[in-house]
C-alpha cells in the first residue's frame, strides 16, 4: 500500500512537471527570439505586431507642393480679392447665332447668379464687397484644361468692357453687368465669319482693389439653366428688334495665393492648389513583413482653417510615383473625420497592396500625397498640425499592424 501511494505521488509530480513545461512553451510560441524566428518554416508567421509612431521612433518628412489646378468642373465661378488671395473668372460665349452679323447691338448684359459661396468663410465675409472689371481675353485658351501658369500679363486686354461693384448676399441673387456693345457686335460678326479680324476669345472678370472677399457665382456646370451665366443681347436687324440669350460655353476660375507651412502647421488648399507629401522612414519595419493595416491620423487646427459650407471634410491620399511629388498612383485612399478634429486615413484596400507594402517590396519611397477632395471646387483651406508641432500628441501619427515573415 505504501509502495502504491509512492507511485501515485511520482505520477502526480510528473503530470505537474509536464503541465508546467507545456504552459511555458505555449507562452513562448508567440514571441520567438530572432534565432527562433529563423527556425520557423518559410511562409509561416508569428503574431501581428503594432508599430506606433507616437511610441516608437519614426522620421516623417513633410513637403508642401503647389499643384496648379483646373477648376472648370466647379459649381463656383469665383471672383474677388482678399489680403492674401485673388481669383479671376474666365467665361466664353460661343455658338452664338450666326444670322446677326449685320445687326445693330442696342445693348448687351452679362447676367450672373450668386451661389452664396465666399472666402474667407466667416459670417462677416458673407457680407463682403467684390468689385471687378471685364476685359477681353486676347488669345486662344482651353478653359477646360488650363491652369494659372497658362496666362501672363498680355493674355488679357487693358480696356474695360464693363464693371461691377457690390455685395451679393442672398443665394440666386442676380448681378447684371452692362457690356461694351462693340465687343459683342464683334462676337456676332466672328460667329458668322471666323476670318473676321476681331476674334471671340472670351472675357475675364478681373478683381479690383475695392474687393475685400472672393465670392462664387453659379457656373455653367449648374444643372438649372436659369442659374447659369447668361449673355443677353438686344439687337435690331431689318427693322426687327430681338432679344437673344445665350448660356456660357466654357469657364474657369484662376485663384492665386502663396501658402507656406510652418513648424507648427502644414496646409492643404483647394482651388490654387496646395497639397502635402509625407515621407515615412520605413527602416524600423522588417523588409519581409506583411502589412495588415495602416492608419494615418492628422489633427486639424480649426482656428487657422477656412472651411466653407461646401467643405467635404474628406481628404484623398495616394502613393507618390515621381521625384517632383505631384504624380500619384491612381488608387486613392479616403479619410474619415473622427472626434476632436482628427482625420484618419486607412491606407489599405481590398484587392491592392498598401503603399507601405509596395515600399517594403522595393518600390521607390517618394512618400504619401494628401489633398482635399474639393481641390477643383472652391478655396477650402485645411490647417493640420505638422511633424514638429509643439504638442506631440497633435503631430501626424502612423499606426502600422504587420506580421513578420521568414524570407522564402
Amino acid at each position: 500500500m505504501r509502495i502504491l501511494n509512492k507511485e501515485v505521488r511520482i505520477i502526480a509530480a510528473l503530470i505537474l512537471c509536464f503541465t508546467g513545461i507545456s504552459f511555458y512553451t505555449t507562452g513562448c510560441a508567440d514571441e520567438p527570439s530572432s534565432l527562433g524566428l529563423n527556425l520557423i518554416p518559410p511562409g509561416d508567421t508569428t503574431r501581428v505586431r503594432v508599430f506606433d509612431s507616437q511610441k516608437d521612433s519614426m522620421q516623417i518628412t513633410p513637403t508642401s507642393h503647389r499643384k496648379l489646378t483646373n477648376t472648370s468642373v466647379s459649381g463656383n465661378l469665383m471672383v474677388g480679392k482678399t489680403a492674401s488671395h485673388d481669383s479671376k473668372a474666365l467665361l466664353q460665349f460661343f455658338n452664338l447665332n450666326s444670322n446677326y452679323d449685320t445687326a445693330v447691338v442696342n445693348s448687351a448684359r452679362l447676367i450672373l447668379k450668386y451661389r452664396n459661396y465666399y472666402f474667407p468663410s466667416s459670417s462677416i465675409d458673407s457680407l463682403g464687397q467684390i468689385g471687378f472689371d471685364v476685359f477681353k481675353i486676347t488669345r486662344t485658351l482651353n478653359l477646360g484644361t488650363m491652369t494659372l501658369d497658362s496666362v501672363n500679363s498680355s493674355t488679357f486686354g487693358t480696356s474695360s468692357q464693363g464693371n461691377y461693384t457690390g455685395s451679393p448676399t442672398d443665394d440666386s441673387m442676380e448681378v447684371s453687368i452692362d457690356l461694351n456693345t462693340s465687343m459683342v457686335k464683334d462676337w456676332l460678326e466672328y460667329e458668322a465669319d471666323t476670318n473676321y479680324v476681331n476674334k471671340n476669345y472670351g472675357i475675364v472678370l478681373s478683381p479690383q482693389t475695392s474687393s475685400n472677399v472672393i465670392k462664387g457665382f453659379y457656373s455653367p456646370a449648374e444643372s438649372k439653366s436659369e442659374l447659369r451665366p447668361k449673355l443677353q443681347i438686344i439687337v435690331t436687324k431689318n427693322n426687327d428688334t430681338d432679344t437673344l440669350t445665350f448660356d456660357a460655353s466654357a469657364y474657369n476660375s484662376l485663384a492665386n495665393t502663396t501658402v507656406t507651412q510652418t513648424s507648427e502647421l502644414f496646409f492643404l488648399q483647394s482651388g490654387v492648389a496646395y497639397v502635402e507629401v509625407l515621407k515615412f522612414d520605413m527602416s524600423r519595419i522588417p523588409s519581409t513583413a506583411t502589412i495588415n493595416d495602416v492608419q494615418l491620423y492628422l489633427t486639424l487646427d480649426p482656428a487657422n482653417s477656412e472651411l466653407s459650407s461646401q467643405a467635404s471634410k474628406v481628404l484623398y491620399a495616394a502613393r507618390v510615383t515621381d521625384t517632383a511629388g505631384l504624380k500619384t498612383d491612381p488608387s486613392f485612399y479616403i479619410s474619415t473625420e473622427q472626434a476632436n478634429n482628427i482625420y484618419m486615413v486607412r491606407l489599405v484596400k481590398t484587392g491592392s497592396a498598401s503603399p507601405f507594402q509596395q515600399w517594403l517590396l522595393g518600390e521607390t519611397n517618394y512618400g504619401l500625397y494628401l489633398q482635399p477632395t474639393t481641390i477643383q471646387q472652391n478655396l477650402d483651406l485645411y490647417a493640420f498640425y505638422n511633424t514638429t508641432a509643439s504638442d506631440p500628441a497633435k503631430r501626424p501619427r502612423l499606426v502600422i499592424k504587420y506580421t513578420p515573415r521568414v524570407p522564402q
